[in-house]
């Protein structure tokens, strides 16, 4: 869950209601500025279902010793098993897709890949989760670099050596023209716009690193609150402005819950809301 404290109330989005969120960002994105993702229809799929595997856990909220739990309090094993689901469900649908799904989940326990790298190293309850992922990538990759299929979610040789330095290093090697990395930051970049909008009742001007405007090639982008549900995003990455997004959420009353059949039918018993934001140039 991602929740957002108001005033007198608590405001819920699923995962897989985020994730759709950020599905939005992958359809609209690219302009003169910034290209357009490559694959672009695998790009979106990945983007709009990367957090499957969360929706039976999230169906409901939980608490953990009087608190409720968020995305990153999350305990180790639940994490682990919905994950592993989830990447499984995108991989069956697109190949592409659940290979950049997968690092996006390993991603998480290695630094983002370099990405974010004052966050903590592999936990060991999460070692065994990211070798899990790594052999998955290096099975989908290898099978995309011989694939037939579709020439633009073939994986090339410049992605593989970029794979493989991600694997045993943990970041990718410096100026490299790879559209898979270039594509992994893209995924990034819409989760984390996603999460802007959906853990804060007023989000504070924040600056996203590492935008790839194409591979090998980057910009930060700054998103500016200007009014209540309204954003200014400088440089502009999307193809219209203004671009409304939309997001479901359930609002819930912000008292001390006892028990978690309490949170759950506050929950359910809470008002059902889209939420809509506005970005423009």
């Amino acid at each position: 869950m991602l929740i957002a404290d108001g005033d007198d109330y608590y405001r819920f989005i699923t995962q897989p209601d985020h994730a759709k969120l950020a599905g939005q960002f992958a359809e609209h994105w690219g302009n003169d500025t910034f290209e357009r993702p490559t694959p672009f229809a695998a790009m979106v799929l990945v983007a709009a279902n990367h957090d499957d595997g969360w929706w039976e856990y999230d169906r409901t909220p939980h608490l953990e010793d009087g608190d409720i739990v968020d995305f990153v309090s999350v305990p180790a094993a639940e994490w682990i098993k919905f994950y592993d689901n989830g990447i499984s469900t995108v991989a069956e649908m697109n190949r592409y897709a659940g290979l950049v799904a997968s690092m996006h989940g390993s991603g998480l326990r290695r630094r983002r890949y370099g990405l974010s790298a004052s966050w903590p190293d592999t936990q060991p309850a999460f070692e065994e989760f990211v070798d899990h992922e790594e052999q998955r990538q290096t099975r989908l990759a290898g099978q995309l670099h011989r694939s037939n299929g579709p020439e633009e979610e073939r994986v090339s040789d410049e992605d593989m050596s970029v794979l493989t330095a991600l694997h045993e290093r943990g970041e990718p090697p410096a100026n490299t023209d790879s559209r898979l990395w270039c594509n992994y930051e893209l995924l990034q970049v819409w989760d984390a716009l996603s999460l802007i909008f959906g853990t804060s009742e007023s989000p504070d001007k924040t600056a996203i690193e590492s935008v790839p405007v194409a591979p090998n090639e980057e910009e930060s982008v700054t998103v500016q609150p200007v009014s209540n549900g309204e954003f200014e995003l400088n440089p502009y990455p999307f193809d219209e402005s203004p671009l409304t997004v939309f997001v479901p959420a359930r609002i819930v009353p912000k008292v001390d819950y006892e028990t978690e059949d309490d949170l759950r039918r506050a929950y359910y018993g809470g008002e059902y809301e889209t939420v809509e934001f506005t970005l423009r140039a």
